[in-house]
């Protein structure tokens, strides 16, 4: 074995070259396993959602279908992910939340693995390392996109069988790649089996696997939208992430089937290695343009213990529902949240936090009421970041009698709000008539 590896050391640049950007991965990964919370821009939700299955399952009640004390009471355990998650729940009481960080990790994992055995032409030194080269992966890691991961992982592998005429075990995994990130991974498997379908031959075959594999993913599909992220977003907001996720994420997807498509002229050993450099290089180009340098930090981050002193005050009210509005830590305080027995307005996804202005109290009031909010905890760094006028608001409700102010800080304001209907009767002047000089001094 020993010898094979010298050999194939010896063989030329391209070997060193892969040995150097595998070695690369591997520091990374490890730095990624050395965090209990790997705390980055997409990661807290599968390790809030894994800890709330957990409990649920480890309790006694089963696979929950509910996430209650997420998303204003309507949030779902599974939005998607279902696999991924309730594997990592059903280890979660030995690992405790380094299960999630270790499933993000194996997601990786299975990317490469199945990649590699789905495209046997990728596994030349110099095309096994423009692979792994592809920024688009990277970032999906340090991103924490645990459910693409995993979803990926199977459509390569559901891709391999079919190459291999095990249709069946095809059939399954596609469709399961399908249910378990249907807003991303399905799109494109139909742009895969649409392309398949009109260059390949056995297009009845193509047609009536792909039909099959849609029927797996209907819940899937189900889910994404019963999910009240897709009631909390606007129509705008949602066409916008659906577009520039899928863009994005077809980069790793559809990479391989660009590779083996260009696989003769990069038989050119000094072309290939451009390419290599190339794509090295916009690892580093692309952390400005797509703003990832929080991801990329998150490789020596620890998560934010800030906000625990308040959690175990007697100032915090477990079983309320908390607006927590809060930037630089990853979402890590919403987690906190729910460890510590409170509930959240929202879900994880930025749509769902709803950062915007609103025109006067009373449509605040009314958002606040829709979503059962009891507290609102705003950071100062919040307003600086996403320059709203929620905060204003909130002040103007404390001299207007519809909300009190529980804790104060050099950081966060913490307010209790009343309920709509003694907050409509505050600051109108009679029933039906809006205070006119306080909605134009609020817009």
């Amino acid at each position: 074995m020993a010898g094979k590896i010298k050999q194939w050391l010896l063989s030329g640049p391209e070997a060193w070259v892969f040995a150097i950007i595998a070695v690369a991965w591997i520091a990374g990964l490890s730095a990624v396993l050395a965090h209990p919370i790997f705390v980055t821009n997409d990661s807290l939700s599968n390790y809030a959602h894994v800890w709330y299955v957990a409990r649920q399952f480890w309790h006694g009640h089963g696979i929950p279908y509910h996430f209650p004390e997420v998303g204003h009471g309507q949030a779902l355990a599974f939005p998607y992910a279902f696999i991924p998650w309730a594997t990592a729940a059903l280890v979660r009481p030995l690992m405790g939340d380094w299960a999630t960080t270790l499933w993000l990790v194996l997601g990786f994992a299975g990317v490469v693995g199945s990649a590699w055995w789905a495209f046997p032409e990728l596994r030349k030194p110099v095309l096994a390392a423009i692979f792994l080269a592809n920024p688009f992966l990277a970032e999906a890691v340090i991103m924490g996109q645990l459910p693409f991961l995993w979803a990926t992982a199977m459509l390569f592998a559901g891709i391999g069988c079919w190459r291999r005429e095990r249709l069946a075990w095809s059939v399954l995994l596609v469709g399961l790649a399908q249910a378990n990130h249907a807003a991303v991974v399905l799109p494109l498997a139909g742009v895969i089996a649409g392309a398949a379908f009109v260059l390949g031959p056995n297009r009845r075959r193509i047609g009536v696997a792909y039909a099959i594999s849609l029927l797996i993913a209907v819940p899937g599909v189900a889910m994404v939208f019963l999910s009240p992220v897709v009631e909390d977003s606007t129509r705008a907001s949602l066409i916008g992430t659906f577009f520039g996720t899928v863009s994005l994420r077809a980069f790793v997807v559809l990479f391989p089937f660009a590779l083996v498509r260009a696989r003769p002229w990069l038989e050119d050993r000094w072309l290939a290695l451009s390419v290599v450099a190339v794509l090295f290089a916009l690892n580093v180009g692309l952390v400005p343009l797509r703003n990832s340098s929080y991801a990329w930090f998150a490789l020596g981050r620890t998560a934010d213990e800030g906000l625990v002193s308040f959690l175990e005050s007697p100032r915090f009210a477990p079983g309320a529902t908390y607006r927590l509005l809060r930037v630089g830590d990853g979402k890590v305080g919403m987690y906190q949240v729910l460890q510590h027995g409170g509930r959240l307005d929202s879900e994880f996804f930025p749509e769902s936090i709803h950062r915007t202005s609103w025109p006067g109290i009373i449509a605040y009031s009314q958002f606040l009421d829709e979503r059962h909010v009891d507290f609102v905890m705003i950071y100062f760094a919040y307003d600086t970041q996403y320059q709203t006028n929620e905060h204003l608001l909130l002040d103007e409700m404390v001299e207007g009698g519809c909300a009190e102010v529980v804790d104060r800080s050099s950081e966060y304001d913490v307010y209790k709000v009343a309920p709509l209907a003694p907050c409509r009767v505050a600051i109108y002047h009679e029933p039906g008539q809006e205070n006119d000089d306080e909605s134009n001094r609020t817009s």
